[in-house]
């Protein structure tokens, strides 16, 4: 099972670094970069295609005070980190205020009841594509290694490695995802 202290390993390894890190508690130059861009690097991962993993289904909230052109307007899930679809309808996406007065994402839409297609938040990397570990090994060690090794060009072709296994890794999973009417 893959933890995120060996993503960060293997992020060390491919900056050139002879480094290791046991924990990203321990206190070192290598753990602290890791913990600073890991979720970064995760997140930005997760958006950028629609992993099978992290593609969930549910249905959404009702909140009161839609705009005027929208009949309803839906909380989104707390984990989603990018919207797909809705199971019905068209829609948009809007920045509003909770009673607290706190700027929250909501979704307004002419359909009632509202289910989202979303990407969620799924930080357990034995969750994880293996495909997507790797992409973002790839990508947090091209947000660490000028960090820790001053090596901008060693940098910039990790950069173009995190892309190219994400767009390979996606394109696997695509591969693997389920199409109507095939037989399970």
């Amino acid at each position: 099972m893959t933890t995120l202290t060996d993503i960060c390993n293997a992020a060390l390894s491919h900056c050139g670094t002879r480094s290791k890190i046991e924990s990203l508690d321990e206190e070192s130059a290598e753990a602290g970069a890791c913990l600073t861009h890991l979720a970064f690097v995760r997140d930005a991962g997760l958006r950028a295609f629609d992993w099978n993993f992290a593609r969930l289904t549910a249905a959404l909230e009702p909140l009161a005070g839609p705009p005027a052109r929208w009949a309803w307007k839906y909380a989104l899930p707390s984990d989603c980190l990018h919207l797909r679809r809705l199971t019905e309808g068209g829609w948009e996406l809007a920045a509003d205020r909770e009673s607290g007065g706190a700027a929250i994402a909501v979704v307004l839409s002419d359909a009632s009841p509202a289910s989202a297609i979303y990407t969620a938040r799924i930080e357990d990397p034995a969750l994880w594509d293996p495909g997507f570990v790797d992409a973002v090994a790839y990508g947090l060690a091209s947000r660490i290694c000028y960090e820790l090794t001053g090596r901008e060009d060693r940098m910039r072709a990790l950069h173009q490695l995190w892309q190219a296994g994400l767009q390979q890794a996606a394109a696997q999973a695509a591969n693997e995802a389920s199409r109507p009417g095939a037989t399970r």
